[in-house]
């Protein structure tokens, strides 16, 4: 799974790190992943993310609360999760015929 490595301050450890010994923990990544997407079912504790303002532009004023968004930093599993989920989704559809032969957009 080709992850960008941004470390979310609830992972136990760093993004780098379970990248950097993806031999050792490729195992439990996967398993995490198949009992989530087979179970249909993923971990409320994993929903959790780091919410932090942003300011949309350098050039707005900084004590004005509405020239910021919100950002979101995900655990690392959940944005491999969200990965998996996303590539597999398309065909899940496709071969379902879910979405109508005629819908565009």
């Amino acid at each position: 799974v080709g992850l960008r490595a941004t470390t979310c301050l609830l992972d136990p450890c760093p993004s780098w790190l379970v990248l950097a010994s993806s031999e050792v923990t490729r195992g439990w990544i996967q398993a995490i992943i198949n009992a989530s997407l087979s179970e249909g079912v993923f971990p409320t504790a994993l929903k959790e993310a780091v919410v932090r303002p942003l300011l949309k532009k350098p050039s707005l004023d900084p004590d004005n609360l509405s020239n910021y968004r919100p950002v979101s930093n995900l655990r690392f599993i959940a944005k491999a999760v969200e990965k998996v989920v996303a590539q597999q989704f398309p065909q899940h559809l496709e071969e379902s015929s879910y979405l109508d032969p005629l819908q565009s957009g």
